[in-house]
């Protein structure tokens, strides 16, 4: 009888698997689609864009359909307004921008954060801090992360103040903001440490109601479909780096504390940019935005020593996911905790660590099943994650996993090719405690 159940959760396994591609493979990607929840197309040249620059995150909804507008071709978002040259409608080639929202929205501003800071030597930039001649303005901490996450210069243009408050509108919550040339970021600390701690603010719709703009909704076009991230294929290279210990002597499992400070030098110099696994599968499943050098940092096991390592990544403004076995891991909620507060993500890594592939089905639900619940009652809030003990996993294992309630999980090795097809088996590298520095960056930028 074991067996037919272990082929019926194998077929899952690979229905889940095979479901995107197949979505991908059965008809070519649409060059139109449409939003019900506004009642707008999005066509070419601003799908693509849309697309590969965040998506719902960034941009929000469209609200209103491509038109001419003063010598251009424009569509307006709930977050921004692209513009194309006219004529472009329906021609993937054609170059997209944005529009400055930000800037023009907040022109003849003279609160005291809009004045451009004058330096007669500029401070060196730091990870935590930037200055910006450009315009005057610093970018710090949370706000320099998301903007160099979520698409930097290109996306959000310089800083045009420095951090103010403001009230919002809608909830009469007061909120930390600063404004960029494209955008307005505002900082939600009690969400830390997830893909909401900076939101963008709706500029877009603002812009819209300016400009008199009909955001009304309009009949969909015959045979457009719906806006479906699994109608188009996705797939990139995503470094994910794979520690455990760290400590001394140097081992394939520990890695000194000044040898991991070495690598993050690194990578902070060589234009890296770490993101949590949140994103990254954002960016896999969701059109979500990924950086040019996006990296993920992981910790396996949730040993004591792991928390200089997060302190480590701190002081540089960077973030890496502890996955942890909370049934014999030396970290417990008050460190867990402290981890969060840090920006760090928390995965599950089992209740015990024991190898999933021995074990019955029964058995592999509860590990995957009660560490879950075991880190969500630690923190309060979703653990969305999980590693498999060991590496060790299969087609049977994975489909247990994916019907717990995780959103993701990850392998430990299998290179940098991530794919839809191995949401729940991505790969990682196994960073040695003993790689002396060239080494590492072999792997990082050829394996």
């Amino acid at each position: 009888m074991r067996w037919l159940v272990g082929l019926t959760v194998l077929g899952l396994f690979v229905s889940l698997a095979a479901r995107p591609l197949e979505a991908t493979s059965a008809q070519a990607a649409p060059s139109i689609v449409y939003f019900p929840a506004t009642g707008h197309h999005l066509a070419e040249p601003f799908l693509s864009f849309w697309r590969s620059h965040g998506g719902l995150r960034i941009f929000g909804y469209p609200l209103s359909e491509a038109h001419e507008r003063e010598g251009l071709l424009v569509q307006y978002f709930e977050r921004a307004r692209m513009e194309a040259p006219s004529g472009c409608w329906g021609h993937a080639d054609c170059p997209v921008q944005l529009t400055r929202i930000a800037a023009l929205l907040t022109a003849g501003r003279i609160d005291p954060a809009f004045a451009p800071l004058s330096l007669q030597t500029p401070p060196p930039e730091t990870p935590l801090r930037r200055f910006f001649p450009e315009t005057g303005h610093f970018l710090s901490y949370g706000f320099l992360r998301f903007w160099l996450r979520n698409g930097g210069l290109p996306v959000f243009g310089y800083p045009i103040s420095e951090e103010l408050s403001e009230v919002d509108p809608v909830t009469g919550q007061t909120l930390t903001v600063q404004y960029f040339e494209r955008a307005r970021f505002e900082w939600h600390p009690e969400a830390l440490g997830t893909l909401w701690e900076v939101q963008l603010g709706r500029l877009g719709a603002e812009l819209a109601l300016r400009d008199g703009i009909d955001t009304r909704p309009v009949p969909r076009q015959d045979g457009v479909p719906d806006y479906d991230p699994a109608l188009f294929p996705r797939s990139f290279r995503l470094p994910v780096l794979m520690y455990h210990d760290v400590g001394e002597p140097a081992a394939r499992y520990r890695i000194p504390l000044w040898r991991l400070e070495q690598q993050l030098d690194w990578l902070l110099a060589n234009g890296y940019v770490t993101i949590s696994l949140e994103q990254a599968f954002e960016a896999l499943l969701a059109d979500g935005p990924l950086p040019e050098r996006a990296i993920v940092i992981t910790f396996d096991d949730g040993t004591r020593s792991q928390l200089a390592a997060a302190r480590a990544l701190a002081v540089r403004n960077m973030t890496a996911t502890f996955f942890v076995v909370p049934g014999r891991s030396a970290l417990g909620p008050a460190e867990l905790r402290e981890l969060r507060t840090m920006g760090h993500e928390i995965g599950s890594h089992s209740v015990t660590h024991r190898a999933l592939t021995r074990l019955d089905d029964g058995a592999v639900r509860w590990e995957a099943l009660a560490s879950r619940q075991q880190l969500e009652e630690w923190l309060g809030e979703p653990v969305r994650f999980f590693a498999y003990p060991g590496g060790e996993w299969d087609s049977r294992v994975a489909a247990i996993v994916a019907l717990t309630g995780y959103h993701g999980a990850m392998a430990a090795w299998g290179g940098t090719r991530w794919t839809r097809e191995r949401r729940w088996a991505e790969p990682r590298i196994e960073i040695d405690g003993r790689f002396a520095l060239d080494r590492f960056a072999w792997y990082v930028e050829r394996f």
